[in-house]
C-alpha cells in the first residue's frame, strides 16, 4: 500500500486536533507523543518531529484549540455587511454557546482553573486582532481614525475571560453583562472621535 504524503501543516494540524482529544478524554498524565502518534496514526518518530516533548505537544494543542474555538467568533466580527454593534452581539451568542466548545468538560471540571485560564487567554489572543480591526473598520465608516483601537480591542477581549470562567459559565447574566459593558465602551469610543484627540484649542 503506498505511503499517503500529506502537507507538514495538514499533519501537524490532525496531530493538534487528536492530541486534545486524547488530552481532553483520558488526561494529561496518561497521554504520550507516541500515544497521539499511534491514535494519528503516524510514526512516533514523525510526532517527535513536530513535537519533541509532551509539554510542547500539550501548549500547542491548547493553542491550537483556542483558534478553532475563536474561528467562528472571528468569522463573525470580520464580516462586512452588519454593524459593529450587531458584530459584537453575535461574537458573545457564539461564545457563550457551550456546544460550540467541543472539550468544554475537560477545561471545566473541577480543578482544571488554570488550564482553562491558558485556553481563555489564548483565545483572546486569537479574537483581539479581529476585534481591533473591526473598530477600525467601524471608525473609518464615520470618516476617523481609531488610533486607539488595540488598546480598547484588548480591554474589551480581556475584559471579558472573567465572565466565561468557572462551572456553567457564561450563564445568560454574563451574556447580558458583556454585551451591556461593550457597547458602552464602543460608546465612549465613539464619542471621544474614535480615541482621537479630544483636545480643543
Amino acid at each position: 500500500m503506498a505511503r499517503i504524503v500529506k502537507d507538514p501543516e495538514e499533519r501537524r494540524r490532525e496531530l493538534l486536533a487528536c492530541a486534545m482529544r486524547l488530552f481532553a478524554e483520558e488526561g494529561y498524565d496518561n497521554v504520550s507523543v507516541r500515544a497521539v502518534a499511534r491514535a494519528a496514526g503516524v510514526a512516533p518518530g514523525l510526532a517527535y518531529h513536530y513535537f519533541d516533548s509532551k509539554e510542547k505537544l500539550f501548549a500547542a494543542a491548547i493553542e491550537g484549540y483556542a483558534v478553532q474555538c475563536a474561528a467562528d467568533i472571528n468569522a463573525a466580527l470580520d464580516e462586512k455587511g452588519p454593524s459593529l454593534d450587531e458584530k459584537l452581539d453575535r461574537a458573545i451568542s457564539i461564545a457563550t454557546d457551550h456546544a460550540a466548545f467541543p472539550h468544554r468538560g475537560y477545561f471545566h471540571a473541577e480543578g482544571q482553573g488554570a488550564l482553562h485560564d491558558r485556553l481563555s487567554l489564548a483565545m483572546c489572543e486569537a479574537v483581539r486582532p479581529h476585534v481591533a480591526a473591526a473598530l477600525e473598520l467601524d471608525a473609518a465608516s464615520r470618516g476617523m481614525v481609531a488610533h486607539d483601537a488595540d488598546a480598547l480591542a484588548s480591554i474589551m477581549v480581556y475584559g471579558c475571560v472573567g465572565l466565561s470562567s468557572g462551572p456553567g459559565m457564561p450563564d445568560r447574566a454574563a451574556a447580558q453583562a458583556a454585551r451591556r459593558y461593550l457597547h458602552a465602551l464602543l460608546a465612549e469610543f465613539r464619542s471621544a472621535g474614535a480615541g482621537g484627540d479630544a483636545s480643543t484649542d
